[in-house]
């Protein structure tokens, strides 16, 4: 019989599946305390949560596709949050460095392998993504304030010359 302890785990790793539109499972057996603690601490900066479990309750939480990701024993990873390439960012430095190894991912329910699940981070994070937005819609704008000026600014390069010419006749 499953221990209540199990259970809310499972229940709580379900919910954080159900949540998170994208997720990272990563395998975080080379960390040190120390190291994951400052990995928590960079994720919570852009937003993104870390929950470590036994791998036969994250397998239980994953889709059927998904969940042969999290094969074999010992404790696995889920990290999600709203700006999952932030996060992959900070993974894929820590897994170049071989403190984890990234297992694969889920991507708005698309089971991801591990390079899969790297190349979120090759995504542009949700303040770039909004950067170039803005960057679409202003470029516009400021190209048709320039060509509104431009006649106006030579109108009045005219004039001053035109003036310049009859202080210097009279």
């Amino acid at each position: 019989m499953p221990s209540l302890i199990n259970e809310l785990a499972l229940m709580e790793l379900k919910r954080m599946v159900d949540a998170s539109s994208s997720l990272v499972l990563i395998d975080a057996a080379g960390l040190k305390a120390a190291d994951s603690l400052a990995l928590r601490r960079r994720l919570f900066d852009v937003g993104a949560t870390m929950r470590v479990a036994k791998a036969r309750l994250v397998r239980r939480a994953l889709s059927a596709e998904a969940a042969a990701l999290a094969d074999g024993s010992g404790s696995l990873g889920l990290v999600c949050g709203e700006d999952i390439a932030a996060a992959a960012k900070i993974i894929r430095e820590l897994a170049k460095e071989e403190k984890l190894a990234v297992r694969g991912g889920l991507c708005e329910g698309a089971a991801l392998d591990a390079s899969g699940a790297l190349r979120l981070a090759d995504l542009p994070s949700r303040h770039e993504a909004q950067a170039l937005v803005v960057r679409a819609i202003r470029m516009p704008l400021v190209r048709l304030a320039r060509l509104l000026k431009t006649p106006y600014r030579r109108l009045g390069r005219a004039v001053a010359a035109r003036k310049e010419q009859l202080e210097e006749g009279s």
